[in-house]
């Protein structure tokens, strides 16, 4: 799991667009139950780039 830098570096989207996209409801990263913190999966990664591409 990744945070949402990491995310960010990874996928080359930066983080308000991250941010943006799961306010669309278009990506659902777990949160992290102690800081409430997001952890992104190798599969929100791909979605992250899917989504990018449209």
């Amino acid at each position: 799991m990744k945070n949402i830098k990491e995310a960010e570096a990874e996928s080359g989207i930066n983080k308000q667009n991250i941010r943006y996209y799961e306010k669309m409801g278009l990506l659902h990263p777990d949160r992290n139950t102690i800081n409430g913190y997001r952890k992104y999966s190798e599969e929100d990664i791909r979605r992250l780039k899917f989504i990018y591409l449209f």
